[in-house]
């Protein structure tokens, strides 16, 4: 389980032990723009 509050750097050293299984740049614009779009409405 993921932990509720992680910062972009933990989160992406925990998506480097994917072992490129995950594109992590995508991955973290992605939780980036979700947490973004929550926050204007």
């Amino acid at each position: 389980m993921v932990p509720v509050h992680m910062t972009p750097t933990k989160l992406r050293e925990r998506l480097a032990e994917s072992e490129d299984r995950v594109d992590i740049d995508s991955f973290v614009d992605a939780l980036t723009y979700v947490r973004d779009d929550g926050r204007t409405k």
